[in-house]
């Protein structure tokens, strides 16, 4: 478990429905973090690194379903 500057303690989670985090795009089958939030939601993030995430980026087809 990931703790923040807040005191809440993200939870690991497999995101078996899609979800957006916090920090990243929709994440959906994957691992992810998340922790309830005040108001009894749910808040997500995935702590991956920016490197990753601008390699994710860049091999999205410029054009939906190319």
């Amino acid at each position: 478990m990931i703790g923040n500057d807040n005191g809440k303690i993200w939870s690991q989670w497999y995101a078996w429905h899609p979800v957006l985090p916090i920090d990243d795009t929709v994440f959906w089958l994957e691992t992810v973090y998340r922790r309830e939030t005040a108001e009894g939601s749910w808040q997500y993030r995935s702590f991956r690194p920016e490197c990753e995430r601008i390699q994710d980026l860049a091999s999205l087809p410029l054009c939906p379903g190319a």
